[in-house]
């Protein structure tokens, strides 16, 4: 990883940046859930497990939510900037919310990847997740 570059907790104040990183990401989906409110949320009820990136203290280049409900933690909108890609960057971020989800005693992690990004995917599956072919997915 670029020695330029720091991993920290999330804050709201970077909501801003990490939105826009989101939004620029291919195969991510974002609604209504990801309002600058929800993630003030979502922050608030899972301090010290959610990630960003940051080049030069300054420029977020990555982002990882992540909560729990205090069985299981799930993974939500893993983005790296295009050009700080295939470094590790992806696998730092989800280390820090998987030691955060293991510090407080919760060893299972769900995510969710669209149909539609099969680069995502494959990061997954080189990440040691593995695909749940026995649950389907329902929402309201």
């Amino acid at each position: 990883m670029d020695s330029g570059i720091s991993i920290r907790a999330m804050t709201i104040d970077d909501y801003p940046q990490v939105y826009a990183l989101w939004a620029a990401t291919a195969g991510l989906t974002l609604g209504g859930a990801d309002s600058r409110a929800s993630i003030g949320k979502v922050l608030a009820r899972n301090e010290g497990f959610s990630f960003v990136a940051e080049r030069n203290g300054r420029e977020i280049v990555g982002a990882l939510l992540c909560g729990h409900d205090g069985r299981r933690g799930c993974l939500y909108h893993l983005a790296v900037a295009a050009d700080c890609r295939r470094a590790g960057l992806g696998r730092a971020l989800v280390a820090a919310s998987l030691a955060s989800l293991k510090d407080a005693g919760i060893e299972r992690c769900h995510l969710f990847v669209n149909l539609d990004n099969p680069a995502g995917a494959s990061f997954w599956r080189q990440a040691g997740f593995t695909v749940q072919g026995d649950v389907e997915f329902y929402a309201r």
